[in-house]
């Protein structure tokens, strides 16, 4: 397990952010004198977290390149399992959040110990089709539907994993696996990845809206995803009563089942239900429902942007996002220009938010627990 101090941890987060940069130029977005900056450096170059990038020399002066400092996707690696009520998919993911392996297996049998037991071969297949330096895996991130209780090993499940109620997932998890065990639920697991390699990489402050079965999503704020007091923060779905129609997967399965179609997994909603009169009902109001959740979510957190994302199929979000449109058309009185509105680019690899999940943690300036620090230096 990685270490990693607070100036070394922000001098990784700001590398992931901008990109290779010179140490000249990170010394003075630091804030720390050369010394300083050079110890930094050295240390990280020593442990393979950064790595020296040839840049292009500017202008026509004399002398050599100038260098750059940027991750060395081998400095780590990171496995995400995520699973649903339709399949589990696991992965290998490197420092710049490259899938090196991944797998996808149908679910049939949601109980704790069937999934587990395939999570936990797969996750060591996976691992040796990626042929990574094992001696350099942070962890493993899982992440999964639900919302976090007062009890903070037992998250509230989706009706699919019912059965779930004994389970602890703080304790139950590690078991199966070789490495540390880190969980989120789905949707901050997916604005993790989303903060670090989507539409989320160069901005401070942005939300996830989430439509799987259910409702969920994610708030970053200056960077940091924002749990609240209960860690529920961005659980969009408790704005939709279950007692009523609400913007989400299972109502329209519900719906479509309602007039004899079977929907067994998400994946079957495709193209040929575009015109379906059910489907066409479902994304008028979904919509509507999705404009209103937007409006709060803009008039609360002021985000850049809003995105949106999921495993309802891919067309079904590219036409909610199409339809909600510009945020301009919401309310009155935007004096300033109102957050984009943008669909995840990531939402077929959700297990690199898994993936994400262990790094976010090992790496992010805001969970560094030792020592205070005087100053930068």
């Amino acid at each position: 397990m990685i270490n990693l101090g607070y100036n070394e941890r922000r001098l990784i987060e700001m590398v992931r952010g901008r990109g290779a940069m010179s140490r000249t130029e990170l010394a003075r977005e630091m804030d720390v004198s050369a010394p300083t900056l050079t110890r930094l450096t050295s240390s990280l170059l020593e442990a393979g977290m950064i790595r020296e990038a040839e840049t292009s020399r500017l202008g026509l002066g004399r002398g050599k390149p100038s260098t750059a400092l940027e991750l060395d996707p081998d400095g780590l690696f990171t496995v995400g399992v995520y699973f649903n009520p339709d399949d589990l998919r696991i992965c290998v993911a490197d420092l710049n959040g490259t899938i090196r392996a991944e797998t996808r297996q149908d679910l049939h049998d949601h109980s704790f110990q069937h999934i587990m037991d395939i999570a936990g071969p797969g996750v060591r297949d996976v691992v040796g089709k990626s042929n990574v330096d094992k001696r350099r895996i942070l962890g493993c991130g899982l992440s999964f539907p639900g919302h976090f209780s007062r009890n903070p090993g037992h998250v509230f499940q989706i009706p699919q994993f019912a059965n779930w109620h004994d389970v602890d997932v703080d304790r139950d998890f590690q078991p199966f696996f070789d490495y540390p065990v880190h969980h989120e639920n789905d949707g901050k697991a997916v604005i993790l990845s989303e903060l670090y390699y989507g539409v989320g990489r160069n901005l401070a402050n942005f939300a996830m809206i989430w439509l799987t079965y259910g409702i969920g999503g994610g708030v970053v704020v200056q960077r940091n995803l924002y749990r609240g007091s209960h860690r529920n923060a961005g659980e969009f779905g408790g704005l939709f009563p279950k007692s009523h129609a609400r913007p989400s997967g299972q109502d329209l399965c519900r719906l479509l089942s309602a007039d004899g179609i079977i929907i067994n997994r998400l994946c079957e909603i495709d193209e040929r239900y575009r015109d379906h009169p059910q489907v066409l009902g479902w994304l008028d109001r979904a919509t509507d429902q999705l404009r209103g959740l937007a409006l709060t979510v803009a008039r609360t957190l002021d985000p850049s942007a809003i995105v949106v994302g999921g495993s309802l199929p891919d067309w079904l979000i590219t036409e909610i996002v199409n339809r909600l449109g510009s945020l301009e058309t919401l309310g009155e009185d935007f004096f300033v220009e109102p957050p984009e509105i943008r669909k995840s680019d990531l939402s077929e690899v959700p297990h690199l938010g898994a993936a994400t999940i262990p790094l976010y943690r090992a790496t992010k300036p805001s969970y560094y627990s030792g020592r205070a620090l005087k100053g930068w230096a």
